[in-house]
């Protein structure tokens, strides 16, 4: 099992973004049969766990929230963050695997509690292809 660790107060804006996204929550996915990249429906506010530059959380909802286009706001993995931690390949190969991904994990609410309870972490693990938020 391997853990993913994220600040806080970086949660907590994706989670809010999340939330209080006026549009409906979406994520992409990639047709089976055509191989194009379409926008699903996601039935409650989500954040996004994702691995390709670095591994990281953001809102998937919309409109985006932009830090410079064209980058929405993310919230790192501990290690993981391409613009901060020089060895941030290595660590992201590490804690979840060579492939890219994008899993929309409709957790905004829970994740939300957590920090409102006082958490300074979020800790999700990867356990057998499964994603779980850690007992604190």
């Amino acid at each position: 099992m391997q853990s993913l660790i994220f600040d806080a107060p970086e949660v907590r804006r994706v989670v809010e973004h999340s939330i209080a996204s006026d549009a409906q929550q979406s994520r992409t996915v990639r047709d089976k049969r055509s191989g194009e990249l379409v926008k699903e429906a996601v039935g409650a506010p989500s954040v996004l766990l994702a691995r390709d530059h670095g591994v990281y959380l953001m809102s998937n909802g919309l409109p985006r929230d932009i830090v410079s286009e064209p980058r929405s706001f993310a919230a790192y993995a501990w290690g993981c963050d391409p613009f901060r931690d020089p060895d941030w390949r290595n660590k992201a190969r590490l804690l979840a695997g060579d492939d890219d991904f994008s899993i929309a994990l409709p957790w905004a609410h829970d994740l939300k509690a957590l920090i409102d309870a006082g958490a300074r972490t979020v800790v999700l693990n990867l356990k057998d292809g499964g994603v779980e938020i850690a007992e604190g």
